[in-house]
């Protein structure tokens, strides 16, 4: 492929030269700003909030449903983005510099310094490229964990429902975890939210409990039923009873901004009866599956890099060992 005329060994260093390599500071900071950016932007995710919420409820109002996967992605790569030009400028200026140098220059031409500069600039390009693709991949790796990180911090319902009467005005504000309504309530419209991934879907029905006469008419609990209960409800029914897990302003922001143009205007400290602690956490499950198996192909593409690196590293501990010594007495040696 190259070909190599007589090489000095006392020009060669025994380290090869890939580990005299050292990250630079500059590098390590730009590196670190992309993991602070996902990591914030994984928070904004699990909590549904911020720009997150914001370009969510924007899609759901338009396209009808919000794409957490692809938001991710967008809101990553964009606040990412000036570091990543950076090591992007990196990596084409030494590509530039090894195209303009091999359009001037045959390998025959190359003598051994700028063979091996050349072999150098090939092989730190293609760590840059493995090291964007295997950081990131664990940048949506960690925002995985933190997804399901944040399901330990939700209500179990493991503890002795406490009652509470949304039918009253003015009643005592409730706890989280498990409760019961305590009277007959009736529930507004009912809206459905599909969430799932690949084959593995579920959708949530929620509805508004009607305020109460005499209070201020904004809606302070939404209640959630299961699929198998959509026979039997009805918009302006009633329920009494339920007993499920209450969880403080949780309701999909979608829903929330969905309600609001139907005229129910939830107060800041809501609150969602769920049906089952498992309800509550699916739609952490699903953003977690949803960031691992981008992670996953991200890091296949790196392992897959990182096996090329590999092989330019071999090349180059050949070119400094024993062996290509030997083969050195010989006028010119083929690689």
């Amino acid at each position: 492929m190259t070909s190599i005329a007589h090489i000095s060994p006392a020009a060669r260093s025994d380290e090869p030269f890939w580990k005299r390599h050292r990250v630079s500071p500059r590098l390590a900071i730009m590196w670190l700003w992309v993991l602070v950016v996902v990591l914030y932007f994984a928070w904004e995710a699990a909590t549904y909030r911020g720009i997150f919420a914001i370009l969510a409820e924007w899609q759901f109002d338009r396209l009808g449903q919000d794409l957490p996967t692809f938001n991710f992605c967008l809101l990553t790569m964009a606040l990412a983005w000036p570091a990543l030009a950076i090591l992007r400028r990196r990596t084409l200026s030494r590509d530039e510099l090894a195209a303009s140098r091999a359009h001037t220059l045959s390998d025959d031409d190359l003598d051994d310094d700028e063979w091996e500069q050349e072999a150098q600039l090939a092989l730190f390009s293609a760590q840059d490229y493995m090291h964007f693709l295997l950081g990131f991949g664990a940048s949506l790796g960690i925002a995985a964990l933190i997804a399901l990180l944040w399901t330990l911090t939700l209500p179990t319902g493991t503890e002795p429902p406490r009652s509470f009467t949304p039918g009253v005005v003015g009643g005592s504000e409730p706890q989280e975890g498990s409760a019961r309504i305590e009277g007959a309530v009736r529930y507004g419209r009912i809206a459905s939210f599909n969430r799932g991934i690949l084959f593995f879907n579920r959708t949530a029905l929620f509805a508004p409990i009607v305020p109460p006469k005499g209070s201020d008419g904004r809606v302070r609990y939404f209640v959630e039923f299961l699929p198998v209960e959509r026979p039997d409800l009805s918009a302006g029914a009633t329920i009494s009873h339920r007993t499920g897990i209450l969880v403080h302003a949780d309701l999909p922001g979608a829903l929330v901004r969905l309600y609001r143009y139907l005229g129910y205007q939830p107060i800041e400290h809501y609150y969602v009866l769920y049906a089952s602690a498992a309800t509550i956490r699916w739609p952490y499950y699903i953003i977690a599956a949803q960031f691992l198996l981008g992670g996953l192909l991200f890091g296949a593409t790196g392992l897959g890099q990182w096996r090329h690196v590999r092989k330019l590293r071999g090349d180059l501990d050949y070119y400094h060992s024993d062996d290509w010594n030997g083969a050195d007495e010989t006028p010119s040696a083929r690689r």
